[in-house]
């Protein structure tokens, strides 16, 4: 009997996948902690935030409730123009202000923004590596390194939002070697065809900290990164980390974290001119999809 046939018969249900199960199960406990699931952005609820506050990988389950939410077909048919065509105008925001190294603003403005465009979604941070091998060319961008300067910060950040599993408008405005800026995207959409594979110590951890770790105990241990970051290995379960490769650029994306902006759009900094979020939105994104423009409460 095909599964055409089965849904057919009278009296015969269909059984819910285990991703379904699963997000029954999330909903279920959200409910249970007073937590509305129907709201977008419903991280920012006080009951949500109570229970981040005692624990703060809670904001994983946010996520993984995104990741097993029922995709209708009137849904897909919302998100698959929508997350595209935002992208491409953060894209060209940020090249327009030459806003570089603001990754984790990428992320949340994008996160905040896909909220008041009615779609879920959740934001990333992790280790990306990029590799030309034609011409001899790797960029290492790891979550456990070495701290360049008290401003910088370590690896990468995106967004996720089912069925685009990987949305980043702004790794093309990332500190690069000029060989590959010529090589990186505008933007980067990945969907579940992007090839999962498991991360080497290599994808996690710099060879600074890595040679410090050999140094200290006299061999190097390939397993370093889940000693380091004991997490990685279940929350690869949820979160699988993807390669796939556009114009001779093999691009790896590894996860580390789960995080959502705490501010407003108001309040997400995109450069040191004092432009935010809410400029962005007002001045690229509400005019494009014909949405109102924010203003101060």
């Amino acid at each position: 009997m095909t599964r055409d046939e089965d849904r057919a018969m009278p009296g015969v249900r269909e059984q819910p996948s285990p991703g379904e199960r699963q997000h029954d199960l999330l909903t279920a406990d959200f409910a249970a902690s007073g937590i509305d699931t129907r709201r977008f952005g419903f991280y920012d609820q006080s009951a949500f935030l109570a229970r981040e506050s005692a624990n703060p990988s809670y904001l994983a389950q946010y996520g993984e409730w995104v990741m097993t939410r029922p995709i209708s077909a009137e849904y897909e048919a919302h998100v698959r123009p929508t997350v595209p065509k935002l992208t491409r105008l953060l894209a060209k925001a940020f090249a327009r202000y030459d806003a570089r190294g603001r990754c984790v603003s990428a992320s949340c403005m994008m996160t905040r923004m896909l909220d008041r465009l009615g779609v879920w979604s959740f934001g990333v941070c992790g280790s990306v590596i990029l590799e030309a091998p034609a011409l001899g060319l790797r960029r290492e961008m790891q979550t456990i390194a070495l701290k360049p300067g008290p401003l910088k910060i370590t690896g990468h950040a995106w967004t996720c939002a089912p069925p685009f599993l990987i949305v980043d408008p702004s790794l093309a405005f990332q500190h690069c070697d000029p060989a590959f800026a010529r090589l990186l995207p505008e933007t980067v959409l990945a969907e579940a065809s992007a090839r999962r594979f498991y991360p080497s110590v290599e994808d996690c951890v710099s060879e600074p900290v890595r040679a410090l770790f050999a140094s200290a105990e006299g061999w190097r241990d390939p397993c370093l990164h889940h000693r380091l970051d004991p997490g990685l290995a279940g929350l690869w379960r949820t979160f699988p980390p993807r390669e796939f490769t556009a114009s001779g650029l093999r691009m790896r994306f590894v996860p580390v974290a789960i995080r959502q902006p705490a501010q407003s759009l108001a309040h997400i900094e995109l450069d040191a001119e004092g432009r935010t979020g809410m400029t962005v939105w007002n001045s690229v994104v509400a005019p494009a999809f014909g949405m109102a423009p924010l203003s101060y409460e």
